[in-house]
């Protein structure tokens, strides 16, 4: 790896957030190591709508930088400072027909390894370069179990199995003095597709103060509270992308299996009767891999084939509905009711709706 981890924390990176404010708490009286916890406030966090989508206890006396200065997105007295780097992120498929269509689009696959073995393949390496030598690592089970509760809130394509755990990172600089690194790794895994990534921030303080500090960042992470109405729209959102990006997808693979065809025609063209009747079995067995690929496209993203009846036009549509009606600009509803016909409905603004048939692909 070229560079150390992620840019931000936890929260940051789920949510976008753009501004922060301050609503003040209480003093804690908890004494931890001969020093008393600060006084904790709680900072608002925005997404880029200007809605407030979690806060954050830190104490008083910290700052969030937004953006960060210097890839530092919070600071303290005592030369405190959090310190975030971007995040890696990775996916692996375990489909051989689909396995060839993303190598030809580029897409380098890796499949996720042992937490020990990410750490000393990606983490220490990328330390080291910032003069850090490493010590231990271990889970944080507060901070996973917020991981984990953010993590189920959002949208998934289909059934997954996640992964969502935090580490802690003991590191020391070149003078000798504690480095603490937080490492967040998540990942969602299908029959046939893994997607995974992680991130991390990076914790320095003055040596007398940084147990404190260490105990404070744990404590805000592990203790941040969500909106849950910034996440309805991300999901909102996210569902609309990835049927946009699939179709984007399509769009391609479909331009290039074209490319090749045309490319084979003209060799076919110039070869004999055998080479021809080669070809055209060929091009038998492609067809049927189309066929299963599409077949298990739409079973990933829980696609139904549709058809104007009309026009005789199929359209996929995403499953879960009794029956599917479109307009004349392409938009489509689904109810699962089998009697509502929008041409009825007052509400849908006097548009002629057409109604889609199921069929089979």
């Amino acid at each position: 790896m070229k560079s150390l981890f992620h840019f931000v924390l936890c929260l940051f990176i789920f949510v976008g957030c753009n501004s922060s404010s301050n609503n003040s708490s209480g003093n804690t009286s908890s004494k931890n190591g001969g020093k008393f916890w600060q006084k904790m406030t709680m900072h608002e966090l925005k997404d880029n709508s200007g809605m407030v989508a979690a806060i954050m206890p830190l104490p008083s006396s910290w700052e969030i930088h937004i953006p960060p200065k210097n890839g530092v997105s919070i600071s303290g007295p005592d030369n405190i400072k959090v310190t975030d780097f971007a995040p890696k992120s990775f996916m692996m498929n375990y489909d051989p027909n689909l396995q060839y269509a993303y190598e030809q689009s580029g897409v380098k696959m890796r499949e996720m390894p042992s937490i020990d073995q990410l750490v000393q393949e990606d983490v220490v390496p990328s330390a080291a370069k910032l003069g850090l030598s490493y010590v231990k690592h271990y889970e944080l089970p507060e901070v996973s179990k917020m991981d984990k509760w953010y993590s189920d809130q959002l949208y998934k394509v289909g059934p997954t199995e996640t992964y969502n755990k935090a580490f802690g990172i003991d590191f020391k600089n070149k003078e000798g003095d504690p480095v603490f690194v937080i490492l967040h790794v998540n990942s969602s895994k299908s029959e046939y597709l893994q997607n995974w990534y992680y991130m991390s921030s990076m914790l320095e303080a003055d040596a007398d103060e940084y147990e404190l500090a260490k105990k404070q960042l744990i404590f805000a992470l592990a203790n941040t509270r969500y909106n849950l109405e910034p996440i309805m729209a991300y999901n909102k959102k996210e569902a609309q992308r990835i049927g946009q990006s699939w179709a984007a997808f399509n769009k391609k693979m479909a331009a290039r299996q074209a490319a090749f065809e045309a490319s084979q025609l003209e060799h076919v063209n110039r070869t004999n009767a055998i080479n021809d009747a080669i070809m055209s079995n060929w091009k038998s067995k492609n067809a049927a891999m189309d066929k299963n690929q599409e077949q298990f496209v739409d079973y990933i993203y829980e696609n139904e084939n549709v058809q104007n009846v009309e026009t005789g036009k199929t359209y996929k549509v995403q499953q879960g509905a009794n029956q599917y009606w479109m307009n004349n600009d392409g938009e489509y509803i689904g109810t699962k009711s089998n009697t509502y016909d929008p041409n009825l409905d007052d509400n849908m603004n006097d548009q002629k709706w057409q109604e889609l048939k199921k069929i089979d692909k």
